[in-house]
């Protein structure tokens, strides 16, 4: 592995209810080439951060579950080798950007935005042992329930679950979902390589919808090996958003969509190329109007006619890194189902979401604050 394709991945490693209606005082600093002045809280919904109390346990007790290579660089920050094969993130960083709370705040106030919501990146808790896996599920929710309570007007969290055993995901569920912020629930788009459509799932996602949370989903390890190149990396420019297609695609043909009506569920990555492809899958069910035969069997079992009719039943966020393209997913699924969020601090991050939204060709006012404050928020939950 050359010394950039190293250093790239090492970064992407690592890389009360009337005061959540109003705009946090703290971030009047407004870069000043705004089009539109909003009267709501800008809220980013993909946003990333690690509890300190997540490393310091990962620090006294991972060597016991096989973490390899337990260290506190020159920087402070806990640097480590979770066991198995994770060719994304062959090794984890945990970067203060992603822990120091005033940073945090600071830079949400620099970029315009009001509120985050808390979730997990890489490396999760699904390699741990289930045991392990729940006391690490356990850290990141109660610290972020925490960081919640102390901020309530500038974070909500998505709660995270240990995957890896149903029981103990439900048992977390049970538990966290009564935590203090907690507006979500943070699901990566495989299960330790098992598409998230599978029904050995579909008990979790049922008490999912009983809470009446949305699912936040996020990549993890995504495919393939041919992805995996010397000089540059295919794996984060395709991976990720080929993992959110394949998450998507999952929860609709396996019919976990229409098991759970209710279910709302959050595509990172703007859904990868899912809101694109659905008339080819059209094409295969023989539901397309250019298609030459009638509905195939194979998929029988789905209740809408076509792929096309489930684009609606998920959110997509900003991150395309392209307005026009945005535009393009605003005419396919509606400006209604299109979510801020950035994977912030991340490499691949939308740095600016309300400059970008304002430059999606020909947005109005009542568009962008859909975009960047009312879609949000009415997805967490929060009270309007």
């Amino acid at each position: 592995m050359t010394i950039r394709r190293r250093e790239f991945l090492t970064t992407v490693a690592g890389v009360g209810a009337t005061a959540l209606l109003q705009p946090a005082s703290s971030a009047a600093q407004t870069p000043p080439t705004r089009r539109f002045k909003y009267s709501k809280p800008v809220i980013d919904a993909h946003f990333h951060w690690y509890p300190p109390e997540f490393a310091d346990l990962i620090e006294k007790k991972g060597a016991k579950y096989g973490v390899r290579d337990i260290v506190r660089n020159k920087t402070g920050d806990l640097e480590f080798t979770i066991p198995g094969y994770h060719p994304y993130a062959p090794r984890a960083n945990f970067r203060r950007e992603m822990s120091d709370v005033p940073d945090m705040l600071k830079k949400m106030d620099a970029r315009g935005v009001n509120m985050c919501t808390l979730t997990q990146t890489n490396p999760h808790v699904l390699w741990a042992h289930p045991e392990f896996g729940l006391e690490l599920a356990q850290a990141i929710n109660d610290s972020s329930s925490a960081l919640c309570a102390k901020h309530p007007a500038r974070f909500t969290a998505a709660l995270t679950l240990p995957m890896q055993d149903v029981h103990s995901s439900l048992f977390e569920l049970d538990r966290a979902k009564r935590l203090p912020g907690m507006r979500a629930v943070n699901i990566t788009e495989n299960i330790n390589g098992r598409n998230i459509g599978s029904k050995e799932f579909w008990p979790v996602y049922e008490a999912i919808e009983a809470a009446n949370l949305p699912i936040f989903l996020h990549n993890v390890d995504p495919v393939s090996q041919r992805m995996l190149e010397e000089d540059y990396s295919m794996i984060n420019v395709l991976g990720n958003p080929y993992e959110a297609t394949i998450a998507a695609t999952s929860l609709l043909l396996s019919g976990t969509l229409d098991q759970f009506p209710k279910l709302d569920v959050y595509l990172p990555h703007a859904g990868g190329v899912f809101a694109f492809v659905t008339p080819r899958m059209d094409w295969s069910m023989g539901t397309s109007e250019y298609s030459p035969r009638g509905r195939t069997k194979e998929f029988a079992n789905l209740k809408q006619t076509r792929a096309s009719d489930y684009r609606r039943r998920f959110h997509y966020d900003l991150i395309l890194h392209d307005p026009k393209i945005t535009r393009m997913l605003m005419d396919l699924v509606g400006a209604d189902r299109v979510v801020s969020g950035t994977d912030y601090p991340q490499g691949m991050a939308v740095m600016d979401p309300v400059e970008y939204v304002e430059k999606i060709p020909n947005i109005t006012q009542k568009e962008a604050e859909l975009i960047l404050c009312d879609n949000p928020a009415r997805l967490l939950r929060l009270p309007t």
